[in-house]
């Protein structure tokens, strides 16, 4: 009788002969790895725990201590072409499944995707939770889609990535903060690297994200005060009926010299709904760190992002950030407010696993989503753990 091993992830399971698995076992740091001839199973996940202490004039915001995410995943590689994923939260304030893809890489220069992936739409949402400067992203953020389901092709080249994709819904409702959307995409990012050297990068980056919504659909845009643990927001568009659809727009641009970046990005949303008087919502973002310990800016050409630190000596690397983003709601009949957000950050890598940060966040409504100022100081720390 042929045995069956099968590996269980946050209610997944992957089942193969155990023949298969006849191979090497190894622990480290990308997580528990078992590799034989050319496949590979590698088992990993996060935990972020954070808490929050926060001073607000009018919205309370209460302190807190939380697992802000609790994650879980298993990849498989089959020799170089061949690659699969598979993660869900299991513990925190948003469980529920993440990544379920499938991808081929065996044609040269070209990725397809299939599965329930990141919207190739916005740097910032495609990369990393472990790798953001800041504990949460942007207010602009809030403007650009998340995970959804569907097919995409990439293309990279030694400076040009392009990426198209065909999305419906998320296979799993918790996947995002932000209300369901029933509906259809259909996207396309660019990001050109004229400058792309181990030390030194130039990049900038387009995107389109058209979505049509069904009958009955409704649309929504929302955001807590860059505060991960709160399901406060000072602005707030409460659900919009009577949208056809909508077309986000995204502009970035980023630069990197050895540890010091800086990185811009522009969104805009058109509604499409003759009710509203076709609304229109704006953010955006500029960022800037630098690592007082010298460790370099590692960039994603395909994604358009500046990811992970590797810390070089044995005390870890240091890390110095700055962010200011804002995120407009109003227009029209839409009264969901504006807010500004000043941001500061540090970040300590203890090594490539084990990252410790402190944010300060001062975030400011005027007017809020009900009509009035009001403004939140915040500190927020997080211990994140990855494996």
């Amino acid at each position: 009788m042929k045995q069956v091993l099968c590996v269980f992830v946050g209610g997944l399971a992957s089942c193969l002969p155990a023949s298969a698995l006849a191979g090497e076992i190894n622990a480290g740091s990308d997580g528990i790895e078992l590799e034989s001839g050319e496949f590979r199973l590698t088992l990993g996940g996060r935990l972020h725990l954070d808490a929050v202490v926060s001073d607000s004039d009018v919205t309370n915001i209460e302190d807190e201590v939380d697992i802000r995410r609790l994650r879980l995943d298993a990849t498989v590689e089959i020799g170089d072409d061949w690659r699969a994923k598979f993660d869900t939260d299991v513990g925190g304030i948003s469980t529920g499944l993440r990544n379920v893809w499938l991808s081929y890489s065996g044609i040269d220069n070209l990725t397809i995707r299939a599965g329930n992936f990141t919207t190739p739409f916005l740097g910032e949402r495609q990369k990393s939770s472990n790798n953001l400067k800041f504990l949460e992203r942007s207010l602009s953020a809030a403007l650009a889609p998340n995970f959804r389901a569907g097919a995409s092709a990439t293309y990279a080249g030694d400076n040009i990535a392009a990426t198209v994709a065909y999305l419906g819904n998320a296979i799993d409702a918790g996947d995002d903060r932000q209300p369901r959307e029933d509906g259809t995409s259909l996207v396309g990012k660019l990001v050109w690297a004229p400058i792309r050297e181990r030390s030194k990068t130039l990049f900038a980056a387009t995107a389109i994200d058209h979505r049509n919504l069904n009958a009955g659909a409704r649309t929504r845009v929302r955001s807590t005060p860059e505060l991960g643990l709160s399901f406060t927001r000072l602005i707030d568009t409460g659900n919009l009926r009577n949208v056809d659809g909508y077309t986000n727009i995204a502009v970035e641009a980023g630069f990197a010299q050895g540890p010091f970046v800086v990185t811009g990005q522009y969104l805009h949303r058109f509604n499409d709904s003759t009710d509203l008087g076709n609304p229109e919502f704006s953010g955006g973002s500029l960022e800037a760190a630098y690592v007082l310990t010298g460790e370099r800016q590692r960039f994603s050409l395909s994604s358009g992002s500046f990811g992970t630190i590797r810390p070089s000596g044995k005390w870890g690397a240091v890390e110095l950030a700055a962010r200011i983003s804002f995120l407009d709601l109003e227009d029209g009949p839409v009264t969901g407010g504006k807010e500004m957000n000043i941001s500061m950050g540090t970040n300590w890598y203890l090594g490539k696993n084990v990252k410790i940060a402190l944010n300060y966040v001062h975030a400011r409504a005027n007017p809020g989503r009900f009509g009035f100022s009001e403004s939140v100081d915040a500190l927020a720390t997080r211990f994140q753990l990855a494996f």
